[in-house]
């Protein structure tokens, strides 16, 4: 009995072997995908907006007071500072877009300088770097010393900096020198102004480039003390400090001049830092012009 039991079982057992090589072999597994080493790499080393805004926290700034100046050197540490005239120094939180069109994310950040009643808020770009296989302490990022907008006391105000496709928009309200000096500190300006700003490289250094309401200067523009500019139909006017910035006013188009204060942060290399006002803004009605108090923007020459 126990031998038919065994003989029967090892019959099923052919049959099974013998059908098993009759029948069609089956395909090969398919591939289990797995990342690519190299995309993985990239994927763990790209920067981010916190990277910067953590990076910045422990860097060397530079500082130009009122945004024009010669500016100093500051070392932070854990987002805060000091210099030697006992003022602090406090960075905020940054904004994120990619203002020169290379894919790598960058931050435009506040840092305020507090000196005793005295405040002043600018706001730099950080350009972030291609940090892909480069080393643990490599700087993440490169500061466009020229600042882009300013709060001070008694002054300009900058309510919201906020990302646009090719760069940033700046809110802000200036105090007009000819309006504004019998106001409250308090009230404000009445100088309301929206900025579009991206940033170029011209002779391997970053400058900040105005693109809207009109193209011109991208840094901090000073109010001028003259009421009225001067009729100009001569200079070629562009929108940074080098040669090879681009033209914002050309030969032959009018436009009305007027002379800023001193910015020696703008002028080290003789360049003419001037406002202008273009010609279709100077025809505007009394009404126009109280729609659009910001009439002035910042160009270069010589």
């Amino acid at each position: 009995m126990v031998m038919r039991r065994s003989f029967a079982v090892g019959a099923v057992l052919l049959a099974g072997l013998l059908l098993g090589a009759c029948a069609a072999p089956s395909a090969p597994a398919e591939p289990v995908a797995t990342p690519d080493a190299t995309e993985a790499a990239s994927d763990t080393s790209a920067l981010t907006g916190e990277d910067i805004q953590e990076w910045v926290a422990n860097a060397e700034w530079s500082f130009a007071p009122d945004g024009l100046l010669e500016p100093v050197t500051l070392a932070f540490a854990g987002g805060t500072a000091s210099d030697d005239l006992m003022r602090t120094y406090e960075i905020g939180a940054g904004v994120e877009s990619d203002a020169n069109d290379d894919g790598i994310p960058d931050l435009a950040i506040p840092v305020s300088q507090t000196d005793g009643n005295g405040y002043l808020e600018l706001w730099y770009i950080w350009l972030g770097r291609d940090v892909a296989g480069a080393s643990d302490d490599a700087a993440l990022a490169d500061q466009v010393i020229y600042p882009i907008a300013r709060t001070t006391r008694c002054g300009d105000i900058v309510h919201e900096v906020a990302p646009t496709d090719s760069g940033f928009s700046i809110d802000q309200t200036l105090w007009m020198p000819h309006t504004d000096q019998d106001r409250d500190c308090s009230d404000g300006g009445t100088g309301d102004q929206i900025r579009d700003i991206t940033v170029a490289m011209l002779d391997d250094t970053a400058y900040p480039i105005q693109t809207a309401p009109i193209e011109a200067w991208g840094g901090v523009c000073p109010r001028s003390d003259w009421l009225d500019g001067i009729p100009d139909n001569a200079v070629d006017g562009r929108a940074a400090p080098p040669a090879s910035a681009p033209a914002v006013i050309g030969a032959g188009e009018n436009v009305a001049l007027y002379e800023l204060p001193e910015a020696p942060l703008l002028t080290t290399d003789g360049a003419r830092f001037f406002g202008f006002q273009p010609e279709d803004l100077m025809s505007d009605s009394q009404e126009e012009a109280d729609e659009t108090p910001v009439r002035m923007h910042c160009a270069f020459a010589g």
